[in-house]
């Protein structure tokens, strides 16, 4: 249910510079989730849809792209990204380390009119 509150603040946030800047429309907004963050993308597409109506921000298209954590293998020391919720060399199956997680959301790009 967190995604609730952070989709309004993305648009709080968006619609802000939308005003500060003078603009009357926002077509496209991409955003970053990081892949440690517990956020769901269906659910941030489905709130921001909800609760842009009736705003300038109603009909926009939602950009959702996903930022992977690093670890480095404690036994091979490659440098992997986390995949399906493992942390486990893909190479050598030995546990690795956290060395860039990626745990934040952050707006990338607004596009307006």
């Amino acid at each position: 249910m967190h995604e609730l509150s952070i989709t309004s603040d993305i648009l709080d946030l968006v619609l802000c510079e939308l005003a500060k800047k003078g603009y009357n429309k926002v077509i496209k907004i991409d955003i970053t989730i990081g892949d440690l963050s517990g956020i769901v993308r269906e659910h941030i597409k489905y709130y921001f849809e909800l609760l842009s109506r009736a705003t300038p921000a109603a009909g926009a298209t939602l950009t959702i792209n996903y930022k992977k954590s690093k670890f480095r293998c404690e036994s091979c020391k490659i440098i992997y990204e986390s995949c399906d919720f493992s942390f486990l060399c893909p190479v050598c199956k030995s546990r690795g380390t956290l060395v860039e997680s990626c745990a934040s959301i952050y707006i990338n790009s607004i596009e307006v009119e």
